[in-house]
């Protein structure tokens, strides 16, 4: 397989390729003639509506008609029916003036709470010059409900044609608004259908239906979800599967895939995101409370940023993996893809999202956010200099990297200003510019406490967790850039404690690996580029001087330096987390079987109690449901629990051994961190 061509961006200021189109008369007119580039050109265009009766004539979906329905003639006509159903549900819509009606009400608001929106238009140019001969997929970054509205204005303001958008049945479900978002390419999936054997079958059939037959291209979220984190999140693969298989049968000669990335100086739901990793319920989705909340927004939210990745040929990526002979001998929609296919997608998606990552906007706020992290750790308070200082070392490194970094220098007391002006609700400038944490004002009284996702908090935790949860939202999206060389940094500490200066390049190789391994969904690390992974850590931290070549047998020489504290910051809480849950399953759960929900709430109850004695190693993070879920997915994965399905529960058991064994060697890992985790979060707010 050949690599995307995502590692490498210009070397020149890759910012300066970003035009703000709240600048100057660059906001689109939205009465303009509509004559878009079509992606996928078609002798023949289809309809919305033909193209739900091309899928209910398919032999795909007449094939398990007869199926279902056993020769009976009235049953087959009922299964008809509600395949017509199905795809009413299911199906996007066209209409130009809705289009057009919403760009005027995304732009009244971008123009009301945003600084820029920042477009790097040589990125689109590229991909308009790139599609056009075959089906194209666009999979953006999922950081907000914004993303698909916005993908689609963008499209609009350069004259691309706007995608099918796939979406949630939450949104179908909103008065109005679902109907709206039909009209402009949305089309709506159910969360889980793998157990309705006939829905399956519809939505896959429609979706190559998409691709096959459709000429706009398709736009879903690689990611399948938001994340509340604001981190990278493991690809999912299952739309992608269904998108792909076509090139895989035969079907279609090649597909197209544009990795886009999309982040914000301030997301829209960052409160809701900071409630909801804690455990508080959502709130239903409604078109009522979405037009309050768009007319009652007072706050700034800085800037937005788009890039549009190389587009990726699919068929050059898989190279010669992509055998399609093997699918020739029988039609394709009685074929399901191998397991070697299906892992061929898994490459791919895992180097989409790398791709997504290498041009997400790193802002000022997320440098911030490390800086004042770190110096609260270490139990110090943190001036305006200090934390201009912080901010520009920070800026060098993920630079280095190669990391889009949106910070000047030049003027770098105005930016890091500016940003704490926008994050004021987090951040402000107190008395002798000392930097302080604000206490949010919050009342749980509305909340239904039995519906709280786990264990149900109390409103002080809440009070001292949530600055905390803020913080680290904005730290997390440079845990791309920092993660690996974190882990490869601690794993040299760890080689090197108790008075060794000196390790084996293999054993430091081999723990990096080990605890990769551990944290590989939590941070998105893939096995396969693991090598490659480490040889950039290890040539990076031998700039930094941090390791150094003793000799030629391989013997590495570790030297302590003020940029470990930087990049150690962003993956402690992480760290305790999987500590402290090991911790619970060990005491609470050591002979018992126990399911997720259970699990969590049990561990939320410990956590909470540990923060209010101010026990060591347990950070206010560790209450995230995102990380505790995703840690128990990797205990399992690493054998230290066993998952057991049954028809309508999943469980799981203990096993003691491996569990004691991860735990005492993420504790060596833990207490190897250069930080005050006896952290009084009442006074760290007055720091």
């Amino acid at each position: 397989m050949s690599q995307p061509n995502c590692d490498k961006l210009p070397a020149v200021d890759y910012l300066q390729q970003y035009k703000n189109l709240l600048v100057g008369n660059r906001l689109p007119n939205l009465r303009k003639k509509w004559d878009p580039l079509i992606p996928c050109r078609k002798d023949r265009y289809l309809t919305p509506e033909q193209l739900k009766q091309l899928v209910a004539r398919s032999p795909r979906i007449l094939k398990i008609l007869d199926e279902m329905s056993e020769n009976d003639k009235a049953k087959k006509k009922q299964l008809t029916l509600t395949v017509r159903q199905m795809l009413d549900e299911i199906g996007l819509a066209r209409s130009l003036p809705v289009i057009r009606w919403l760009g005027i009400c995304i732009q009244s608001t971008i123009k009301k709470i945003c600084t820029g929106v920042y477009v790097n238009e040589a990125s689109i140019e590229n991909v308009k010059r790139k599609v056009g001969s075959h089906p194209v997929l666009y999979l953006p970054s999922h950081r907000s409900y914004s993303d698909f509205i916005l993908m689609s204005y963008l499209c609009f303001t350069y004259d691309l044609e706007i995608p099918g958008i796939a979406a949630g049945m939450d949104f179908h479900g909103m008065v109005g608004m679902g109907n709206m978002l039909r009209k402009t390419g949305a089309f709506f999936m159910r969360r889980t259908f793998a157990t309705d054997k006939l829905y399956w079958y519809v939505f896959k059939e429609y979706m190559h239906s998409l691709v096959t037959a459709y000429h706009t291209g398709i736009e879903f979220f690689i990611e399948g979800t938001r994340s509340r984190s604001c981190k990278a999140l493991p690809p999912k693969i299952g739309l992608l599967s269904m998108a792909l298989e076509p090139l895989f049968m035969g079907e279609v000669p090649d597909i197209t895939i544009v990795p886009v990335s999309i982040s914000y100086d301030r997301p829209l739901e960052e409160q809701l995101f900071v409630y909801e990793l804690l455990g508080v319920p959502k709130p239903k989705e409604s078109t009522m409370g979405l037009i309050r909340s768009v007319l009652t927004i007072e706050d700034r939210y800085g800037g937005m940023y788009f890039d549009f990745g190389d587009p990726i040929s699919v068929k050059e990526y898989f190279g010669d993996s992509l055998n399609r002979f093997q699918h020739a001998l029988e039609p394709a929609h009685v074929q399901n893809l191998t397991k070697n296919e299906l892992a061929l997608i898994f490459d791919l998606a895992h180097d989409v999202v790398s791709c997504q990552q290498r041009r997400i906007v790193i802002n000022c706020f997320n440098l911030i956010a490390i800086c004042y992290s770190y110096r609260m750790y270490l139990g110090q308070g943190t001036t305006f200099d200090q934390l201009c200082e912080g901010v520009i070392i920070l800026s060098g490194l993920l630079r280095r990297q190669g990391a889009v970094v949106a910070v000047d220098p030049s003027r770098i007391r105005d930016v890091v200003k500016e940003s704490l002006r926008i994050h004021c609700n987090i951040l402000t400038i107190g008395r002798d510019e000392k930097i302080v944490l604000e206490k949010p004002r919050i009342s749980l009284r509305d909340v239904n406490r039995v519906k709280f996702k786990a264990h149900a908090l109390t409103e002080d935790t809440m009070k001292n967790t949530l600055p905390i949860f803020y913080i680290q939202i904005y730290v997390n999206p440079c845990l791309y850039w920092c993660s690996s060389v974190a882990i490869t940094i601690l794993c040299a500490q760890q080689l090197t404690a108790h008075g060794k200066r000196k390790t084996q390049l293999g054993k430091l190789k081999q723990s990096v690996e080990k605890l990769r391994l551990i944290f590989a969904n939590e941070f998105v690390f893939y096995t396969v580029r693991d090598d490659r992974d480490f040889a950039k850590d290890l040539q990076l931290l031998k700039n930094y001087n941090i390791l150094s070549d003793e000799d030629a047998q391989g013997q590495l020489s570790y030297h302590e330096s003020h940029v470990t504290g930087y990049y150690l910051t962003t993956i402690a809480p992480f760290l305790c987390c999987y500590l402290q849950l090991l911790h619970v399953i060990d005491t609470k759960f050591p002979t018992k079987s126990f399911n997720e929900k259970e699990l969590l709430a049990t561990a939320q109850e410990y956590i909470e109690k540990c923060l209010m004695s101010h026990n060591t190693l347990t950070h206010p993070y560790c209450l995230s449901l995102d990380s505790l879920s995703i840690a128990l997915g990797a205990f399992n994965n690493l054998g230290c629990v066993t998952k057991i399905k049954n028809s309508d529960l999943t469980v799981y058991t203990a096993n003691t051994e491996s569990i004691r064994e991860t735990h005492r060697l993420l504790q060596s890992y833990c207490q190897l961190l250069p930080f005050n985790y006896l952290l009084d979060y009442t006074v760290a707010s007055k720091l």
